[in-house]
């Protein structure tokens, strides 16, 4: 954990200073850290309910399907650009990176043959916390440095 003691008019003057430099260059570090956080367990969620397997699969429809394995590649992480004070990332699934794996979604939402078997959407109620610690730790860092 990192304490920060000094006078509340010295943190008021430096960040009216550097306000912009927090904004622009900072911010994007604190949110692509509690993006990775949900990134990473949206991977090993993927990996725990088998996505990452390959070869042959039946389908509750009866079909078999061979798996190619490669779901948990196409999920990422970016961050956007800024939008004046505001910074945004998006964890997603690109179904090319995934070889294809269009049906990604269908097997996170289910469909009316089959029930949902999440692995993206859990990993964001699973690990809001946790992202946000590791984003106030990563913005406590920021600040910190601004003050030397």
């Amino acid at each position: 954990m990192l304490k920060i003691k000094v006078n509340s008019d010295e943190i008021v003057a430096a960040l009216e200073r550097d306000t912009k430099y927090l904004a622009e260059k900072e911010m994007r570090g604190v949110v692509a850290e509690a993006a990775n956080v949900i990134r990473d367990d949206a991977i090993q969620n993927a990996i725990e309910v088998g996505y990452s397997a390959k070869g042959p699969h039946l389908m509750p429809s009866g079909k078999v399907y061979v798996r190619k394995g490669l779901i948990p590649q196409g999920i990422y992480a970016f961050v956007e650009a800024n939008k004046g004070t505001i910074t945004s990332a998006k964890i997603a699934f690109n179904p090319k990176a995934a070889g294809g794996a269009w049906y990604a979604r269908i097997l996170e939402f289910g469909s009316r043959f089959m029930p949902p078997v999440p692995f993206f959407m859990r990993a964001l109620s699973e690990k809001r916390a946790e992202a946000l610690k590791a984003a106030q730790k990563r913005l406590s860092e920021a600040v910190g440095r601004m003050l030397q």
